[in-house]
């Protein structure tokens, strides 16, 4: 189950690409690649707005849901934690570092000459 949520979350992913790639801009006009009178034949304003639009949603609505159904059951199957395995934390290399200082010497420092 879990491989055909992969593969189908793969393709969702290019599909959802593909149809982001296709989409033109606000400024951008399909007569730029395929000739004047030919886009306005291919893609009008209405048509081409509404398919990808509708396109891109849906693709993100399902890219979504997948995604969260792939984690809800790989986190139902994982017992257990990829940190189990780590080793704990070393102690601090200068044995000093955690206790607290002595109490001062009363011995003056030696002067030296």
């Amino acid at each position: 189950m879990i491989t055909g949520l992969v593969i189908l979350h793969v393709v969702i992913c290019i599909l959802l690409t593909i149809v982001v790639l296709l989409q033109f801009g606000k400024g951008a006009e399909a007569g730029a690649m395929m000739g004047q009178g030919a886009s306005q034949a291919v893609f009008t304003s209405a048509s081409k707005g509404n398919f990808f639009t509708k396109m891109t949603t849906f693709l993100a609505i399902a890219f979504m849901l997948n995604s969260i159904a792939l984690t809800t059951i790989k986190s139902k199957s994982a017992s257990e934690s990829i940190f189990d395995d780590e080793a704990p934390i070393a102690a601090p290399l200068n044995p000093d570092a955690g206790k607290e200082e002595a109490a001062p010497t009363t011995e003056a420092p030696a002067e030296t000459k």
